[in-house]
């Protein structure tokens, strides 16, 4: 077997960057929805510089051939002891030693930066396994949450809103919901803050090694300002309690330079708020205006724990239907 390199990849060397995308497109075909992005949006995103965190971007080569690659992000904010990972080799060079020895640098690498974990996702077809959760599995990373990628079609679904959304004018109350696309207004920014703060210790993430972010309004517009300038629209709604505060969030990204198919970020409605239906509500707002915006959009895709019962209920009832399993592995260094 020829000797195998791995080597770094500069996201600003439009060359080297193809052939590292190249392997993640081919690597996912396999999967049932066009899970990788297309090279305009990656070519747009990566090589933007980020204050929240640091990308590293590896790929493995053999015989002048790129093989295998691998995407590393170093949480700069929150969550600084671990790092976030993905390995991925293209269908005729598996088994031969390149995703192995991309590992074996991601973990090198994240104990040279003092950190003690690293966490990604592999993803599986329902009741079954795949290259990538076996590869997982066998290289020591365990599960450590069990999500399902779901997806809604945005040319049928709709047909059946209309009820839910008279469901949830009846279940509102004295609380609203509103709907922003790419900035919010100044008056949320603190509110809007604190929920994404909260986020992480509200949803369910299993045994993954998360802690809670700290986001501040200079991050948030920060985070804004990238969106816009990589060609990003967030398409945010918040739910607003009686006394005027912020009391849940859900969001959706479409990419302009693919707006085929759209994103869920996260949704959440904070404890002692629940029960008007404010989830049903953000998310059918939401994703009607995607469609108003996009009418190219032809489904959105989210990712929800099973064990997340009522968001899991908000989703069906709007027509998401499961299309494979996502794996969130995590191994201790």
């Amino acid at each position: 077997m020829r000797e195998l390199e791995i080597r770094v990849v500069d996201p600003r060397d439009e060359a080297a960057l193809r052939s590292w995308w190249e392997v993640g497109r081919d690597a996912s075909a396999e999967r049932p929805l066009e899970a990788w992005p297309v090279w305009e949006v990656s070519r747009a995103l990566l090589p933007v510089p980020r204050t929240d965190g640091r990308l590293v971007l590896l790929d493995a080569v053999r015989d002048g051939r790129v093989v295998g690659s691998a995407r590393l992000w170093f949480f700069q904010h929150d969550n600084t002891h671990l790092v976030e990972a993905g390995v991925w080799v293209t269908p005729a060079a598996r088994r031969r030693g390149a995703g192995r020895a991309l590992l074996v640098e991601v973990e090198a690498r994240t104990r040279a930066d003092g950190r003690s974990a690293v966490i990604g996702s592999a993803f599986a077809p329902v009741g079954a396994e795949s290259p990538g959760s076996l590869f997982a599995a066998a290289s020591g990373y365990p599960v450590a949450s069990h999500e399902e990628t779901k997806v809604v079609d945005l040319k049928t679904a709709p047909s059946g809103w209309d009820a839910l959304e008279a469901e949830v004018a009846s279940a509102l109350g004295d609380y609203r919901v509103e709907v922003f696309e790419e900035r919010l207004p100044e008056p949320c920014l603190d509110g809007f803050c604190g929920l994404l703060s909260a986020f992480l210790g509200e949803v369910p993430t299993g045994d993954l090694d998360l802690r809670e972010a700290a986001w501040t309004p200079a991050r948030l517009r920060e985070n804004e300002e990238r969106a816009v300038a990589t060609g990003r629209c967030l398409v945010i709604a918040v739910a607003v309690a009686p006394d005027g505060g912020l009391v849940g969030f859900s969001d959706v990204q479409v990419h302009r330079a693919d707006p085929r198919h759209a994103s869920v970020g996260g949704t959440l409605v904070l404890p002692g708020h629940r029960g008007h239906r404010l989830g049903l509500a953000m998310k059918l707002l939401t994703h009607r205006r995607v469609a108003e915006l996009f009418p190219e959009c032809g489904y959105v895709e989210t990712g929800n724990a099973g064990v997340n019962a009522p968001m899991n209920t908000v989703n069906e009832r709007m027509g998401y239907r499961v299309v494979e399993r996502c794996l969130d592995v995590q191994k201790q260094l």
